[in-house]
């Protein structure tokens, strides 16, 4: 069995998902993200990033690009805490903020979300 490295690549792919829909249909996107609020709530968010943390950084040996993927857990861990640090009414604020933003800007986002989500599922592959 090839570890966690899998595991890794599905999140990648997953990202990499969110970001093509972002790409293709900005307004899809932003309706998603607002129809699931629940999922930018504040305890939600943190634990998803301490999830994917402990993932990442378990996973790193077994990946192609384990100094990228122990970075990213790394990244998460830090991002969890800055959350923490800001508190739920400045991630609702974002939220509302990222949601008013024109779909340029979500393409925008898109682009990166497909470009970082398809290196990480590059990255996880043994």
């Amino acid at each position: 069995m090839s570890g966690l490295g899998p595991a890794v690549s599905l999140v990648g792919v997953a990202v990499a998902g969110v970001g093509l829909l972002g790409l293709i249909s900005p307004l899809r996107l932003k309706g998603l993200v607002a129809r699931r609020r629940v999922l930018t709530r504040l305890p939600v968010t943190v634990s998803l990033r301490i999830a994917f943390a402990i993932l990442f950084l378990a996973g790193a040996p077994y990946c192609r690009l384990p100094n990228l993927v122990r970075l990213v857990g790394i990244l998460e861990v830090a991002s969890a805490l800055t959350l923490l640090a800001l508190g739920s009414a400045r991630l609702q604020r974002f939220v509302e903020w990222w949601l008013q933003r024109p779909p340029s800007f979500v393409r925008n986002w898109g682009c990166g979300a497909l470009a970082f989500g398809s290196l990480l599922a590059y990255a996880g592959a043994s």
